[in-house]
């Protein structure tokens, strides 16, 4: 038996997120130097095993594979990008009259009813590091219908602002619940 010659991906960093909202007209956030952390918790339907045991001894088992409903991320950020707080948060956003592209309010959703939050596509795109520390190339993680949950964040004294984003992704019957791309470079 042969043995298949595997490429490793030391991965590091988080160069780039990229928001894309499903709606009608969608909106694009590309954001660099804004999150320093990701973490991805697969969300299952847990499988089962059942065994017919007869006394001592086992007989037969009737095992049920664990089903990937989706992910669950937890991104945190380093600075405040109001537009991306409202599109997780579910709230509104205030623009100035006088500059339609300043932001001067966000109001998040009233308490006590359901809240509807616009989906989007989140991708995380690291980077593959060589020996010497230099990039080699670049990895996309996409994660499809996400919607986001209430925001966490830390006010503390002496420190900056941490936002920390929820996230879930739940994609649709037969699509997948990630994509995984290795890239040369990353896109323009």
């Amino acid at each position: 038996m042969a043995f298949e010659t595997v490429k490793e991906f030391p991965l590091a960093n988080i160069v780039r997120v990229e928001i894309e909202t499903e709606e009608q007209t969608p909106k694009q956030y590309r954001l660099t130097d804004v999150y320093s952390e990701a973490e991805v918790t697969a969300v299952i339907s847990e499988g089962e095993e059942q065994e017919l045991r007869v006394k001592n001894v086992i007989k037969a088992q009737n095992m049920r594979e664990d089903i990937v409903k989706g992910y669950d991320i937890r991104l945190v950020a380093v600075t405040m990008v109001p537009e991306v707080l409202a599109l997780i948060d579910g709230g509104t956003l205030t623009y100035d009259s006088m500059d339609p592209n300043k932001v001067v309010k966000y109001d998040a959703p009233p308490v006590g009813s359901p809240v509807q939050r616009k989906k989007f596509t989140l991708h995380i795109y690291t980077e593959e590091k060589d020996v010497n520390g230099d990039v080699v190339s670049y990895v996309k993680f996409t994660y499809l219908h996400c919607t986001g949950r209430p925001v966490n964040y830390t006010l503390q004294d002496n420190a900056f602002f941490v936002p920390e984003f929820t996230i879930r992704s739940r994609p649709k019957s037969g699509e997948k619940p990630v994509t995984i791309e290795f890239l040369d470079q990353l896109p323009a």
